[in-house]
């Protein structure tokens, strides 16, 4: 049996749950044809990847990617959950994706030595917003254009289209269920601040700087969150709570019924309690207004050995399927109409928090993240 019919069908094995989330949508996997015969859309993929159109081209970038011996692709960043790789994989059997855990200064010496010496290893970027958009606005560029085939809307690509905003981690309140009811849960970032949880609740402490000082900032810019939240909520929120040194802290803290709720509390932490934990007495809010949250972004790196490859990976993250995936493992999708993750609403229904422009991200939180240090004693 040729190997990659052998990982075909381990992975697909793997994930036959996962691809399940979109298969009510008239998905499946395909044959060895390429057809699909169990589904409607009348498409190769059955409509797991989207429109006739879309999924039409993502096969046409399949079979160019296969065409031109494009088996592999290697990508410089932290990788997804392994189930996101394995559905990514079952669905294009021939080609193969790799991991390197490669970020900021490590991603860029290596891509300088690969250039220097014209063997172009890496394909993909994977990083937060700053990383990856310092890569695009470097000279040259280390970023090149997203060939969008699956409808990504305009608001998603940046950096003269060549960065894409892939998913999302999202920050909201965790409540002890034996401590506090549904009904008292807060939900919003006034509620927070009410002197009756002073003591109860629980957040990272922001004075080292990390998710604590990040998401603080957000409250504090742009203008309209500065208008809407600013210093009368981030002082609020100090008087109410306890600081622990991690994130999964505040989770733990809230889950052993040290504290009632947790503020800033991480999703993915949450996420990691529900599959190892699910009898835990908690419950996870976004905020009812301005959810905070951090991006994930990609990139198809300049002069990438496996461009075809590349591309089609960078599209299947943004289809139904990639990001139904990347949703069932823990991280929030960023498309519009995908689910999100377990026990919250997906970027439809929520409300979050409005974030600085990619250029104007890179330094303009710097300033508010010293000043909420400083307020902890940092």
């Amino acid at each position: 049996m040729p190997r990659t019919r052998q990982r075909w069908l381990v992975a697909a094995a793997i994930t036959a749950p996962m691809l399940a989330l979109v298969g009510c949508a008239g998905g499946g996997t395909p044959s060895d044809d390429g057809t699909n015969p169990g589904g409607d859309s009348g498409s190769a993929y059955g409509g797991a990847l989207g429109t006739p159109e879309v999924e039409s081209a993502m096969q046409d970038l399949y079979n160019q990617a296969t065409d031109a011996g494009e088996y592999e692709i290697t990508a410089y960043g932290p990788p997804p959950a392994q189930s996101v790789i394995d559905a990514f994989e079952a669905r294009f059997p021939d080609i193969e994706i790799t991991f390197e855990q490669l970020q900021s200064q490590d991603r860029i010496t290596r891509l300088q030595g690969e250039a220097a010496s014209g063997n172009h290893v890496g394909d993909i970027a994977v990083d937060g917003r700053t990383p990856i958009n310092q890569m695009a606005l470097s000279d040259p560029s280390w970023c090149q254009a997203f060939d969008n085939l699956t409808d990504v809307p305009a608001d998603l690509i940046g950096i003269d289209g060549t960065t894409v905003n892939t998913y999302n981690t999202v920050f909201g309140i965790l409540v002890n269920t034996d401590l506090v009811s549904d009904a008292d849960a807060p939900h919003s970032w006034e509620a927070l601040t009410d002197p009756k949880w002073k003591g109860k609740e629980v957040m990272v402490s922001p004075a080292a700087g990390g998710a604590g000082a990040f998401v603080s900032a957000m409250l504090l810019t742009p203008d309209a969150n500065m208008q809407k939240w600013g210093w009368d909520i981030v002082n609020g929120i100090k008087a109410n709570v306890s600081l622990v040194a991690k994130d999964a802290q505040t989770i733990s803290s809230v889950v052993d019924g040290t504290y009632a709720i947790g503020v800033l509390a991480y999703y993915p932490y949450y996420y990691q309690t529900l599959e190892t934990t699910p009898d835990a007495p908690v419950k996870f809010y976004l905020m009812d207004e301005g959810t905070p949250y951090s991006v994930g972004k990609q990139c198809v790196i300049t002069d990438a050995p496996h461009p075809h490859a590349a591309q089609l990976w960078m599209n299947w993250v943004m289809s139904k399927e990639g990001q139904a995936s990347y949703a069932a493992a823990g991280s929030y999708p960023s498309m519009p109409g995908s689910p999100g993750p377990k026990g919250i609403p997906g970027p439809d229904d929520a409300d979050l928090i409005t974030l600085l422009s990619d250029q104007d991200a890179i330094t303009g939180y710097s300033d508010y993240v010293k000043q909420i240090q400083a307020l902890y004693g940092g």
